[in-house]
């Protein structure tokens, strides 16, 4: 385990998909600066997990909590500050990403910046260098389908399979499926197939912007 850290990166999720998608993303990313993620002790009280990434602007802390519902996500910044920011005083510099659905192609994160929200941004900001949305719209699943030939050639398909029509993308990522017979799964489940996408068409379609979280860590 490492004892010091330069720098921290916090995850706030808003469930298991998410996680699992950006702990991917940053193997992907690891794997392309030649460096690792490494499982640091997870804090047993409280629902965070801990990894560490070495880079030459130092090592960085990178931290998850899973909040498992979009309403729980502006609860965050008493996490944030408790497991985050004074648990390490040695860091001074934090990145904070917020990683939720919108529910709606037609939505903006605009909402997003209300209420409880605004009140999530400030605590954050107040002690966070940088406080970024990775705002899929409307589900974690639309980001997936960015690589749609990746999902066809996991799912075994000869040819890329068209993208079904619909609002949301775990409607149409449960259509692609069981147009192969199989059945989507969410979560740790879909972890196999995250792994098989091309991470970087992914990070290059902009859909989010993933490439904050790049030079975040490496730049």
């Amino acid at each position: 385990m490492c004892e010091k850290y330069d720098r921290g990166v916090a995850f706030i999720l808003e469930g298991d998909t998410e996680k699992e998608f950006y702990m991917a993303l940053l193997n992907f990313l690891c794997k392309k600066h030649r460096t690792s993620l490494e499982r640091q002790v997870k804090n047993e009280s409280s629902p965070d997990i801990v990894y560490s990434i070495e880079t030459p602007n130092g090592v960085f802390l990178i931290k998850f909590n899973v909040v498992n519902a979009i309403s729980q996500v502006p609860r965050a910044g008493k996490w944030f500050l408790s497991q985050c920011y004074k648990k390490y005083p040695e860091i001074d510099t934090w990145n904070v990403f917020l990683c939720y659905d919108t529910d709606c192609h037609k939505d903006t994160i605009s909402k997003f910046r209300e209420g409880d929200w605004d009140t999530l941004r400030k605590q954050l900001k107040n002690k966070a260098q940088k406080v970024a949305d990775m705002a899929a719209a409307a589900d974690i699943e639309d980001l997936l389908l960015q690589d749609i030939n990746g999902i066809s050639n996991f799912l075994g398909s000869s040819a890329v399979l068209n993208v079904p029509t619909g609002r949301k993308g775990k409607t149409k990522m449960k259509k692609l499926y069981r147009s192969m017979n199989k059945t989507y799964h969410e979560g740790a489940r879909a972890r196999e197939m995250i792994d098989s996408l091309d991470m970087q068409l992914i990070i290059d379609s902009d859909f989010v912007p993933l490439k904050e979280i790049e030079l975040a860590i490496f730049k």
